[in-house]
């Protein structure tokens, strides 16, 4: 049986691990930015939109992840904090890039970065949904 303190103690543990996979993540994306990008992101039409809702989803997913353990709601709403957090290190990776010879940032871009932020939300809560429906039947 665990106790109150030995919980509060394995979910700031989690919240930590969260806190630096996600600045890990945002490391990455930021070293990805500073490079030029690969042949193949010109040659397949589409794949660098791909490239960023897979991306920016992946940093959605470790937010909503994070958002569950600090605020342990039902939900999380689409106009949230994750969201928010997702556009907002868009913005500035997109203004980033338009500072790093070779590279350009764009409108679509960021879309696709804030698609990606729009779907983790989604599958996060849907994942939230099942996961509690899954804990009612097998305790």
């Amino acid at each position: 049986m665990t106790t109150p303190a030995r919980t509060s103690r394995s979910n700031k543990r989690i919240i930590l691990l969260l806190l630096l996979i996600i600045a890990g993540w945002v490391a990455i994306l930021f070293t990805e930015s500073s490079q030029p990008p690969a042949e193949i992101m010109s040659e397949v039409p589409g794949l660098d939109k791909v490239a960023h809702f897979l991306a920016f989803g992946v940093l959605g997913l470790l937010i909503c992840a994070l958002w569950f353990k600090l605020k342990p709601k039902p939900a999380i709403p689409l106009f949230s904090m994750p969201l928010l957090l997702v556009s907002l290190s868009g913005l500035i990776e997109e203004s980033y890039q338009m500072l790093v010879p070779g590279r350009t940032g764009s409108l679509p871009d960021l879309l696709a970065d804030v698609g990606g932020a729009v779907f983790a939300i989604f599958l996060a809560n849907r994942i939230a949904v099942l996961s509690r429906a899954y804990s009612r039947f097998h305790p």
